[in-house]
């Protein structure tokens, strides 16, 4: 650490101080090696210095340079304060630049929005900005910080008056311990994605994103990985700004929990997921469980994917008694890459979600898609989030070719759907319509990405019962991101 005593012009907070004496312009300028070897250069610390001492200068002018040094107490505070880090700078530096890691992101979206029939286009600009810190203060201990601020430009009618940060949130902040070389322990708040979303994930594409607060083991073997999961998604209990209320505990089996495992050995996973406790507006005291199994299969240039998913358990219709729950899902996807200039790829995909025509009878058979990343499978825009209620319980089948080339960094894809009732309307009608997505994208430089594109959706003779209208519907999008 280097300490040096230099006398500028006074300037800043120094010109600005009322009857500052001479010794005000006395800037002092201290070097700290954050990094060993280096150092990063503080010359402003005579404006604090001219800050503290201001109060103080009416007591009388001093006289000698090193009176004005450490003469007064506000200096010779300042004094002990720097003394303390030349001690202490090196190791700290040290720890920092070692076990800490700082990243971030900064996403800019802009939508022109024509989505809902009947009503005139719109258009949105959305912001997410993100603050992520790492820490490893040991190489059996780590430990993850990530502070997501999301909003909409103009959601703030007066930003001198309105300071609330409505969507500043602790995404995820977790601590992770490895007991033995193979096993993870995780517990916090944190996101779960496990194969390609289609059940559990993160829905990054949303401005605000899913996370879970829990518990979360992972055994890694190398030839196999078993994650395990407990998840609190709704806590019931009566509580204070200091935690529980130990005069009112309400019982830990209304809290709503997530659990379950996930095995992938090899191009085979195999999964049993829990929901407990859910509602929705339709039904409550929801006990669900997901079992299935995803297998991939490569040969050269083709690639063959698949998912099957049975749902067993009970629940309880807002009008009508308590029902069983017996549905399944079933997702299939061929892709070829072919050789070129432009490494083309084509593919053609099928998702069958199963529905129910008497979805208050003894027997429930719309298939729930869980905590899934909607926005990947079924068209961009959006239309099907919540494909079990957006289809009046009837069910989803989505079939998609999807073309892809790569022309020099960009990278331009187009997915066509065809999107179908999984049981016929009680009008006969099954053909809900066609959706176009187009999106093209690159790397503009390091760190920076950019994202484009465009949807229009067709109607056909089923889209009321799916709750569309008649009217096309058409949306596009530009993105930029940096990332750090």
């Amino acid at each position: 650490m280097e300490t040096r005593i230099v006398r500028p012009e006074m300037s800043g907070a120094s010109a600005c101080c009322l009857n500052a004496p001479a010794h005000v312009d006395t800037m002092i300028s201290v070097k700290v090696p954050l990094v060993p070897g280096q150092g990063v250069d503080f010359p402003y610390l005579s404006t604090i210095v001219a800050l503290l001492t201001c109060p103080l200068n009416r007591m009388g002018p001093v006289t000698s340079d090193h009176r004005r040094i450490t003469g007064n107490p506000a200096i010779a505070l300042l004094g002990v304060v720097l003394a303390f880090l030349s001690f202490s700078s090196l190791a700290f530096a040290q720890t920092l630049s070692e076990n800490i890691t700082l990243s971030g992101e900064i996403r800019v979206r802009g939508e022109a929005d024509n989505r809902t029939s009947g009503t005139d286009p719109d258009a949105a600009t959305l912001l997410r900005t993100r603050i992520s810190l790492f820490a490893t203060p040991s190489s059996k201990v780590s430990a993850f910080i990530q502070i997501s601020d999301s909003r909409i430009f103009g959601e703030e009618l007066n930003t001198l008056t309105d300071a609330s940060a409505d969507r500043l949130d602790l995404h995820q902040a977790y601590l992770a311990w490895k007991p033995w070389s193979d096993v993870t322990l995780r517990i916090g708040r944190q996101e779960l994605a496990f194969a390609d979303q289609r059940l559990v994930g993160t829905v990054n594409w949303a401005n605000v994103t899913r996370a879970f607060d829990g518990l979360k083991a992972t055994v890694d073997r190398g030839s196999w990985t078993l994650d395990a999961f407990a998840m609190v998604l709704t806590e019931n209990d009566a509580t204070l700004a200091t935690g529980l209320n130990p005069r009112q505990n309400e019982g830990e089996d209304t809290d709503r929990t997530f659990f379950g495992t996930w095995f992938k050995r090899g191009p085979v996973e195999l999964f049993a997921l829990a929901d407990r406790n859910a509602s929705t507006a339709a039904f409550d005291n929801i006990d669900r469980y997901t079992l299935g199994a995803q297998g991939v299969h490569t040969l050269g240039s083709l690639s063959i994917k698949g998912m099957a998913a049975a749902q067993l358990g009970r629940q309880t219709p807002t009008a009508a008694a308590r029902q069983d729950i017996a549905a399944y899902m079933l997702t299939g996807n061929v892709s070829y890459a072919l050789q070129g200039e432009l490494r083309p790829t084509l593919a053609v995909q099928a998702d069958y979600l199963s529905g129910d025509k008497s979805p208050l009878d003894d027997t429930h058979s719309t298939f729930n898609t869980l905590y899934a990343t909607n926005h990947a499978f079924y068209g961009y825009m959006d239309l099907f989030l919540a494909p079990s209620s957006q289809t009046g319980f009837l069910g989803l089948f989505d079939t998609m070719l999807r073309a892809s080339v790569r022309p020099g960094p960009w990278t331009v894809r187009s997915d066509l759907h065809r999107f179908q009732l999984g049981r016929k309307a009680p009008s006969g009608e099954r053909n809900i319509g066609v959706e176009l997505d187009v999106t093209a994208g690159r790397v503009l430089a390091p760190g920076l990405t950019l994202l484009g594109g465009f949807g229009v959706f067709e109607p056909n003779s089923g889209a009321a019962a799916a709750g569309l209208g008649d009217d096309n519907l058409q949306w596009a999008f530009l993105q930029a991101m940096v990332r750090f």
